[in-house]
């Protein structure tokens, strides 16, 4: 069996797929908001998915929910992804 130099393009392809993979995950990762609570302790994360859309989770990691905005409606889901209830923003 042969061992492939390291100067093949197939390791190039392979060092720009993890380059490009490590970035977006940081980039990911760097939109976390931290919620805390009145004792100044963590109590959960929010996490936006740049579609209007934001996954709440608890200190633990568990999923609580999420929301969705169109226009001037929040719209607010259970971690099954069951509808709880909206929110409408009034004109300024």
């Amino acid at each position: 069996m042969r061992i492939p130099s390291p100067l093949e393009p197939v390791w190039f392809f392979l060092i720009a797929v993890v380059i490009i993979l490590v970035s977006v995950i940081g980039a990911r990762s760097e939109g976390q908001t931290r919620i805390y609570g009145p004792d100044g302790k963590s109590i959960g994360t929010a996490v936006p998915y740049g579609n209007g859309s934001v996954r709440y989770y608890d200190s633990r990691g568990n999923s609580l929910g999420a929301s969705t905005t169109t226009g001037n409606t929040t719209r607010f889901y259970d971690a099954r992804g069951r509808s709880t209830g909206s929110a409408t923003r009034g004109a300024r």
